[in-house]
């Protein structure tokens, strides 16, 4: 295991004092919906004013990435021709680097986002860009790389190498879904793919080496360029947060993105909130965002440093059973998810540009909000769907609990389905 430097801790620590003063008002933009059709979003869309972080989702390493799409399968084998395994690759090139997206001020020898990226840290070097690392479809390769830690600190060198490459980055986001499993590939339903109890114990101990080689490469880099460096990490809710020792990581964790959203969704019957702020009776197994971000605490992650998300998303259901439109039933349920949304790709699934559009009143839909859930939703008698999402009330109901709490801020999923940047306006006038 590689040493840490003195300074790392110190260095660490030091942002949680700048958490304290500032809060964090952080959105992950999604590299491929340029490509959207409906609502194309770029760099040049994102409200950078308004925020203290841009994450830049996602990059990836070379490994195994069988349950990625074969469109990504492909980027990926070109990415990684030449390369070692487990070498940090920006997988979508194309979006990253090739596609002209209009001139720019920076003279470097790429185009794409990157090239916006550049441009946009010019011209607000006070925001953070981090490139994050994985996300729900290419998490695979680090259960791999978990095995090994000659490949954690490949992994580390090679990432680090990247953001001084390309030197508009700050630093890097961890979002491996997740160590310990219950992640595409790892699902603890599906015996052949979940995690035993030695594999969890090791994924925790491989992400605790992980966290530090990379703080410790990242200390490194800043002693070259003197400038400050950040590591930060997506956090599952309720078992997944249970399988990272956050004594032993939360030091040399910058901030904590809790993924406080998807608590339901078409993948089931069961039906109800999105992203609800508070646990109910009426809700299915108590869940939170107060239940899920009080148990990271007590798990030792520091308040100061833990990051609440929202959603500019929703997910709905069809064939929903026993509503009114007035008072969630407890346990609600419904025939099956939603055979529709914003994308042929991913049925019941709502981007909040779409909801605002075309699932209006004159649609069928009438907006209701949950006061003890702080959580909105559309219902369509004649249809009998049922949507859950955030909305300008829900994310100021969120951005007041977390300043209540003593919270470091606010991050949403993502950027491009705010259109106007209602929602965003709401958590930048109270936080930023």
């Amino acid at each position: 295991m590689k040493a840490i430097l003195p300074f790392a801790i110190a260095a660490v620590f030091s942002s949680t004092s700048v958490n304290a003063q500032a809060p964090i008002v952080a959105g992950y933009f999604a590299d491929w919906q340029y490509n959207n059709e409906a609502n194309p979003y770029t760099v040049n869309d994102i409200p950078a004013d308004k925020l203290t972080h841009v994450i830049y989702a996602f990059l990836s390493m070379c490994g195994p990435h069988q349950g990625a799409s074969e469109a990504v399968q492909k980027q990926i084998a070109a990415a990684c021709k030449d390369k070692a395994p487990f070498s940090a690759v920006i997988v979508d090139q194309v979006s990253a680097l090739e596609k002209d997206f209009g001139p720019t001020k920076a003279k470097v020898d790429y185009k794409g986002h990157f090239a916006q990226l550049k441009d946009l840290k010019a011209d607000k070097p006070e925001l953070k860009i981090l490139p994050s690392f994985g996300g729900w479809t290419m998490s695979e390769p680090f259960h791999a790389m978990a095995k090994d830690k000659a490949a954690i600190e490949h992994f580390s060198q090679t990432a680090v190498e990247l953001i001084a490459q390309y030197d508009f980055f700050d630093g890097i986001d961890l979002d491996w879904e997740y160590p310990g499993g219950g992640g595409l590939t790892t699902s603890p339903w599906n015996p052949e793919t979940k995690l035993s109890d030695e594999q969890k114990a090791a994924e925790k101990e491989a992400y605790t080496h992980l966290v530090k080689t990379l703080r410790s490469e990242l200390d490194s880099l800043e002693k070259k360029t003197g400038r400050d460096y950040e590591l930060s990490t997506a956090v599952g809710v309720g078992s997944k947060a249970e399988s990272i020792d956050w004594a032993a990581v939360a030091p040399y964790l910058t901030n904590m993105f809790a993924m406080t959203y998807d608590y339901l969704g078409g993948w089931g019957t069961q039906t109800g909130h999105l992203t609800n702020l508070h646990a109910t009776d009426n809700g299915w197994w108590g869940m939170g965002t107060d239940v899920f971000v009080n148990k990271m605490i007590e798990l030792g992650i520091p308040a100061n440093k833990l990051v609440v998300g929202a959603a500019f998303y929703g997910r709905g259901w069809e064939g929903t059973k026993g509503f009114d439109g007035k008072v969630l039933p407890k346990e609600l349920s419904s025939a099956k998810g939603a055979s529709f949304g914003t994308s042929d790709t991913e049925p019941g699934f709502f981007m909040y540009w779409d909801l605002k559009r075309n699932y209006t009143e004159a649609q069928g839909y009438i907006a209701g909000y949950d006061d003890k859930a702080e959580a909105p939703y559309l219902w369509n008698a004649e249809k009998q769907v049922f949507i859950s999402y955030d909305d300008s009330r829900s994310v100021k109901a969120k951005a007041d609990w977390v300043k209540q709490n003593k919270l470091a801020g606010l991050f949403v999923w993502d950027l491009s389905g705010d259109e106007n940047n209602e929602l965003m306006n709401v958590m930048a006038s109270e936080l930023k």
